[in-house]
């Protein structure tokens, strides 16, 4: 049945890729419309993330901002077409403009090795086919359950120059290595970690399971942390890239004022495009010793 849904999966993928980005995005907006329209697990995900994380909203002011995040998401998973399809070049195109680059410059010029956190904002996507001209990458991915469409995902991706790892004890090597030599690592800081792998620090006002494999990475490579995202433009115009730099804090010895840093640098990086962030994922679900998980007291599909 895997192997059934990974070759479902990549015959629609394959199907996008042939069509304009206008038009695919407006397939990802139709998508966000219908999982609006009843009660989703999408929508009652997103309903439970913003009134944790925005409870100065009004009811109005949040219900508007998760219709939008709807459809931004379902944008995301449509453009995985022409993200994937697209002649590099083509997809190249697609960026307009590049903010912080000479924070980026600096910090390869260094070279005592970057970590790029990518969070799950915009089109995380379109960074690899960026990075495909300016320097090699290697980035860490949570293999898909089909490995039928996780060996196509990762040709695919491997196919605009970045080197992909997997969440296993290897892949946290090659990270190291990579970083070890200088080089460029991408890491997406805002997945739930396993307990063991993660600390409690706060997100948004929320007391949130954080990877430490970050501050791992810094404290035993002395490499360069830096924010990266790509915002979706209106009207299928493209995408901006961004850079932002990183606290001092990050860098820190203690592993929680780390990761509470490296949750501010996310929550920067939201601020520029709220709805385009990824609030349809279970963000809160492991919580502190005595906390009850906020998705199954909503009764989240």
């Amino acid at each position: 049945m895997n192997a059934f849904i990974g070759y479902l999966m990549i015959g629609i993928i394959k199907l996008l890729s042939l069509i304009p980005l206008r038009h695919a995005q407006t397939i990802g907006r139709f998508i966000g419309r219908l999982l609006w329209a009843r009660r989703t697990r999408s929508r009652e995900v997103a309903r439970v993330n913003i009134g944790l994380t925005y409870p100065q909203l009004s009811v109005a002011e949040r219900d508007e901002l998760i219709r939008e995040t709807l459809q931004q998401n379902g944008m995301i998973a449509a453009e995985m077409g022409p993200m994937w399809g697209y002649d590099p070049e083509k997809t190249y195109g697609l960026i307009r403009n590049v903010y912080g680059e000479d924070l980026l410059d600096a910090a390869l010029a260094d070279e005592r090795g970057v970590i790029l956190l990518a969070p799950h904002l915009g089109n995380w996507e379109i960074i690899n086919n960026y990075f495909s001209r300016k320097c090699p990458i290697t980035i860490m991915y949570r293999p898909a359950k089909s490995q039928t469409f996780n060996r196509w995902m990762v040709d695919r991706r491997e196919n605009v120059g970045c080197t992909l790892v997997p969440t296993t004890r290897a892949g946290v090597k090659g990270l190291f290595d990579a970083l070890y030599n200088g080089e460029l690592i991408g890491f997406l800081p805002d997945q739930e970690p396993r307990q063991k792998s993660g600390v409690f620090a706060p997100f948004m006002g929320v007391e949130t399971l954080t990877p430490k494999l970050p501050h791992e990475l810094i404290r035993k490579t002395n490499a360069i942390g830096i924010y990266g995202f790509a915002r979706r433009l209106p009207d299928a115009e493209g995408f901006d890239i961004y850079f932002l730099p990183a606290e001092e804090d990050l860098y820190d010895d203690d592993v929680r004022v780390s990761a509470t840093s490296l949750n501010r640098g996310i929550e920067r990086c939201i601020e520029h495009c709220p709805a385009q962030y990824q609030w349809t994922y279970k963000r809160f679900k492991r919580r502190p010793e005595g906390e009850s998980n906020p998705y199954s007291l909503a009764n989240v599909p």
